[in-house]
């Protein structure tokens, strides 16, 4: 009668949350918004006509690979721009669900079913799903690889299912590949015989590791060199620290570095950044600190979100979630298997107040956001009423 009841619930979250993600893509023009979703655009259009799998020449292994190989399969079965727009729609739907299970699992019934109900309408949800951009399925597959971390058992199955998925969300983002040691270490500190840790960590490590291998193989047969990830790196690292930029995007790339091979351009946006650091150190704590703020920032960051409604869309839904989230955050924090989430909060906040913030990439952690801000919420209103 509970799976009943369950399967029910879902069942409406789910088509709550399409249909309200539906409406909003059909009202966007046919037409890219952004410009990574160009860059994404042209990987498929390489890979399906036979050219190869990049973005450019210059750019072979710049860009993540699952996106676009994605992309490149719903392309070749003749999705058009809308189609995309609602298939990202249904797997954002299914987001909702596993948040939903995750809160479940986590805390009660009554956490999952608020958390479940604000992530079906939560504002940042709906409006990645018009744009050919990383972030709904980031988002989704970073809940995915949480899931199965905290909904553990001793089945070899279930530490396949948390390898793969890791690998699968490191292939989104590379960002994601950070995790795996982290989780590896929560699993060291669970208490329980060595003899199943070392199996569990063996697994995961394992399908993490086979997930991602036909991409490194792919970018030791292009480069000759081992790469998990991509040659974004260092660049990335030089925007969010360069003398003129102030923790976000910043379009000033020096030319005799652009003109380099990718695999050394990489090297020396790394090595140019850590001059700069070196040489004004004072500036990159200032950048830090305004990063971390960037990150976290309640409106917008972004110049062309500006404008009154994307400010009051944004404050009273994560503005306003904001303390709760605080709240739950540090009650539950000496919960191990809340401590996965913790984690995963706090390794994204330091990689991005080093590397480059924006409200963008702390969208994959607003699942749990939400699933903390209504724990903290009604934690608070429980203690109120017993004093009352």
């Amino acid at each position: 009668m509970e799976g009943t009841s369950q399967r029910k619930k879902l069942l409406i979250l789910f088509i709550t949350s399409f249909l309200m993600r539906v409406a909003f893509v059909i009202t966007l023009k046919n037409e890219f918004y952004f410009d990574d979703e160009f860059e994404y655009y042209r990987i498929v259009q390489n890979f399906l006509t036979g050219r190869g799998f990049f973005v450019s020449e210059g750019l072979k292994g710049f860009r993540p690979p699952l996106y676009p190989f994605v992309l490149s399969v719903l392309f070749f079965l003749r999705f058009n721009l809308t189609g995309i727009r609602i298939f990202q729609c249904f797997i954002s739907s299914i987001t909702v669900c596993f948040t939903y299970l995750t809160a479940k699992k986590l805390f009660s019934e009554r956490i999952a079913i608020w958390s479940g109900i604000v992530a079906s309408i939560y504002p940042f949800f709906v409006f990645y799903n018009g744009f050919l951009l990383t972030e709904t399925f980031f988002i989704f597959l970073v809940v995915l690889s949480i899931y199965p971390l905290i909904n553990f058992s001793d089945r070899p199955s279930s530490s396949v299912k948390s390898g793969i998925s890791l690998g699968l969300a490191g292939l989104c983002r590379p960002t994601m590949q950070l995790y795996l040691p982290v989780s590896l270490l929560h699993i060291a500190c669970e208490r329980e015989k060595w003899r199943i840790k070392i199996k569990k960590m063996f697994f995961i490590s394992l399908f993490f590791a086979l997930t991602l291998t036909p991409w490194i193989i792919r970018n030791y047969i292009v480069f000759s060199k081992f790469i998990p990830g991509t040659t974004m790196g260092g660049r990335v690292f030089w925007e969010g620290n360069n003398p003129y930029s102030d923790g976000g995007p910043c379009r000033y790339f020096p030319e005799e570095i652009e003109k380099l091979p990718e695999t050394e351009r990489d090297k020396a946006y790394y090595k140019k950044t850590l001059d700069v650091i070196k040489e004004n150190p004072s500036r990159f704590l200032w950048l830090l600190q305004n990063k971390f703020k960037r990150f976290w920032n309640v409106v917008p960051n972004a110049s062309e979100f500006t404008k009154p409604l994307y400010r009051v869309v944004s404050v009273i839904s994560f503005g306003v979630m904001m303390p709760f989230f605080v709240l739950g955050f540090f009650i539950t924090i000496k919960d191990r298997k809340i401590q996965f989430i913790h984690s995963l909060i706090i390794l994204f906040t330091i990689f991005h107040i080093i590397f480059l913030a924006s409200i963008r990439y702390r969208v994959p952690l607003e699942p749990f956001y939400i699933i903390f801000a209504v724990y903290g919420f009604f934690w608070l209103v429980n203690k109120v009423l017993s004093i009352i």
